[in-house]
């Protein structure tokens, strides 16, 4: 091999060396910018599901059980029915319901 040819590797592995250099330089800078971007915007709360309400809560549940122990007749057992399996309801307090 004569010299040409080895001065030719020589400079394409240097120019090959030197993008992947600049490539790498270019990447870390990018990610350098929205890792500062995402650091900037932690300290904010950001709410984007509204606050749900879950009723019967586990008071009212407690309640019902009482009602349902006290009383003795027909219409008690069908209110333990009811205690048993409860009616759940998931609304949002900013949808209205």
């Amino acid at each position: 091999m004569n010299a040409r040819k080895s001065i030719a590797v020589v400079a394409a592995m240097l120019i090959t060396a030197a993008g992947m250099a600049g490539i790498a330089n270019y990447s870390n800078a990018a990610a350098d910018a929205s890792r500062a971007a995402i650091n900037a915007t932690a300290a904010t709360v950001i709410t984007t599901l509204p606050t749900i309400e879950v009723t019967p809560s586990s008071a009212q549940l407690r309640e019902l059980h009482k009602q349902g122990q006290k009383s003795g007749s027909a219409s008690g057992s069908s209110a333990r029915a009811d205690a048993a399996m409860p009616y759940y309801s998931f609304a949002s307090s900013e949808a209205g319901a």
